[in-house]
């Protein structure tokens, strides 16, 4: 008995070294060093509103609804697991829900897209070994309506400040792939003046769901 309680406890510590050993491995081969590419996809939902002031007549516009959401990050760590990076981010929603201050509500038609785009800089951070994200970028932004049906119907706003947050996990894949899911909020807050004694305050408050992948 004593025999095997020996062998069973010597197998044991072997095996425990052998995990340690092997998680030491992956560490040197999971480094978030060098290199940086990052690309999600996933829905978005939340919506747009838009103050009008048209020659002192006010009021209130709601586009709410669910739409696509393409996230892109590239740049390289500035130390090990942190990233300085360029961030492009764009999403549409086709036949928003909208609603008027006045209590007026109607669907827009699905030819109908409400864009929102974003160009700027952020900071991702890697929490390792969960390899767990944690990403803040801040640039300028603006708003765009398109009609698949007639071109000349699309306008596009003037810019002003947007941001994104953005938390994830990732499970390596390869030696430099990962890929995970993440949650981001986003929001672009503008005036816009197109002229003709119209002036437009407009915000949006977004949620998105991504699956994403990055090389690093």
């Amino acid at each position: 008995m004593k025999k095997l309680f020996f062998l069973g406890l010597i197998l044991a510590t072997i095996t425990s070294i052998k995990a340690q050993n092997v998680l030491q491995v992956q560490e040197v081969l999971h480094q978030h060093k060098g290199f940086y590419l990052s690309m999600g996809l996933g829905p978005v939902f939340g919506k747009v509103t838009d103050e009008v002031n048209e020659n002192g007549y006010k009021y209130t516009m709601d586009m709410s609804g669910t739409g696509f959401l393409f996230d892109f990050k590239i740049g390289g760590a500035i130390k090990e697991n942190l990233i300085l990076h360029a961030t492009i981010i764009s999403n549409t929603m086709s036949g928003p829900n909208i609603t008027i201050s006045d209590g007026t509500s109607t669907k827009a038609s699905d030819n109908v897209n409400v864009g929102e785009a974003m160009f700027g800089a952020g900071i991702t951070y890697y929490m390792m070994p969960l390899n767990m994200l944690f990403s803040g970028s801040l640039g300028i932004g603006n708003f765009s309506i398109m009609d698949n049906t007639n071109s000349e119907n699309n306008v596009s706003t003037q810019r002003g400040f947007s941001m994104q947050l953005k938390v994830g996990k990732e499970w390596w894949i390869s030696k430099k792939w990962g890929l995970g899911v993440g949650v981001t909020y986003g929001k672009t807050s503008l005036t816009n003046e197109p002229g003709g004694g119209l002036t437009e305050k407009m915000n949006s408050n977004r949620l998105g769901i991504l699956l994403n992948a990055s090389l690093n």
